[in-house]
């Protein structure tokens, strides 16, 4: 009797486990997989003992109403060993977790491929603003520097003057000199961070006081401040390094096509060279041109379709682009051959329509010749002290001012 009471206890007992089996596999998060083994399992150790089979089932959660008061404490006992179960159990579900748990270590490793390519040194510089050429754009750059020595200027004929029987785009700087007319050579500085992009060494033709021709030699050098101004100096005697280097080493004949192309940086205040002007008037040049400014004429299609005519068409006057503190220092020196005239300025509007003040030519304009030498006939001019001054080829006339 005994022996069949235990025989159905344990029955009884398996049938209880088989219950509680099938109600954690309808209530776990495994796979159905895994809830087969743990079946399996249980069906294959059927000699062992009630607690054995227990410990690899239950959980406390699961507990039926049906148990006993002493199988309670076994279960719960054991409750350590199901999170153990578990990653065992289901190693197909938690390699995606855990590839997700590698992100932020991945990260680190990611990102920095993306620093080969910065935004600072692969964007291009906006198109406005550049050039293929590398230039800067800017209409309206401030001269910061002195670009000369003022202590040996005599005069300054601000912008445009006469040059002979013809207008011209610069403006004058005459040297004080001796008695004998010799002049010291005089600094020339660049007036503002700018680039050196051409150097023409030519043959000048002079004309001594007593009619006597000659030839000499010398320099214009040509800087770019912007994409829209440029400035340069004209009859420079010699110049310092690595400028002379940079030079033909001998002078052309005609202008045309004989500038040699550079491009070097300057600083503000760098020595460009030094020049003793032309000879005998002792006179050198400054021009500054802006490409948004258009002067305008009585003509305008004559200017623009004639080549030695565009020169002028940009000019500007140089004192506009003086730093403030600079301006007085230069304007103070404007004059003439008369000697100094204050209150005159830079007169870029030479042509008066209705009236004979302006540039005269001895032919009509045409537009089918492409590049031209200009055919000046006189220019007349209002000078600074209200004179009128009236120049022709070898000749000059100049009226006073009467009212």
């Amino acid at each position: 009797m005994g022996t069949v009471l235990r025989r159905l206890l344990m029955l009884a007992a398996l049938v209880v486990l088989a219950t509680l089996a099938v109600g954690c596999g309808g209530a776990s998060d495994s796979p159905p997989t895994a809830d087969a083994t743990a079946s399996d399992a249980a069906a294959t150790s059927a000699s062992s003992t009630t607690e054995q089979a227990a410990t690899a089932t239950l959980e406390p959660t699961e507990v039926p109403a049906t148990v006993t008061p002493t199988a309670v404490p076994a279960a719960s006992t054991e409750v350590p060993a199901a999170p153990t179960d578990v990653p065992t159990a289901v190693p197909a579900v938690t390699a995606t977790e855990l590839a997700a748990t590698e992100v932020p270590t991945a990260v680190p490793t990611v990102a920095p491929a993306a620093t080969s390519t910065p935004l600072p040194t692969v964007e291009p510089t906006p198109e406005p603003t550049t050039t293929d050429g590398g230039c800067v754009s800017n209409p309206q750059p401030v001269l910061t520097q002195h670009y000369t020595d003022l202590t040996q200027i005599d005069f300054i004929n601000p912008t445009i003057v006469t040059s002979g029987n013809w207008l011209k785009n610069r403006q004058y700087h005459k040297i004080v000199t001796d008695s004998a007319n010799d002049a010291p050579e005089v600094p020339l500085y660049a007036p503002v961070d700018s680039v050196a992009i051409g150097i023409t060494h030519y043959l000048a033709q002079m004309v001594a006081f007593d009619g006597t021709a000659s030839e000499l030699p010398q320099l214009e050098v040509r800087f770019e401040v912007s994409c829209e101004v440029s400035y340069w100096f004209d009859h420079v005697s010699r110049l310092v390094e690595p400028f002379a280097s940079l030079a033909s080493p001998e002078p052309a004949r005609d202008t045309r096509g004989a500038m040699v192309p550079i491009r070097l940086e300057v600083k503000a205040g760098d020595l460009i060279g030094y020049t003793s002007g032309t000879a005998p008037a002792r006179v050198w040049d400054f021009v500054i041109v802006n490409s948004t400014v258009t002067v305008q004429f009585a003509n305008q299609a004559r200017y623009v379709g004639t080549g030695d005519l565009q020169t002028i068409l940009h000019s500007v006057c140089p004192v506009d682009y003086l730093a403030p503190e600079l301006r007085a220092a230069y304007t103070a020196l404007y004059g003439a051959w008369d000697g100094r005239l204050p209150g005159i300025a830079c007169d870029t509007q030479s042509d008066v329509v209705g009236t004979i003040a302006g540039g005269w030519f001895l032919t009509p304009f045409t537009d089918t010749t492409g590049f031209g030498i200009a055919d000046w006939g006189l220019v007349a001019k209002i000078a600074g002290d209200g004179s009128v001054d009236v120049n022709g080829p070898g000749t000059s006339v100049r009226t006073p001012r009467t009212h």
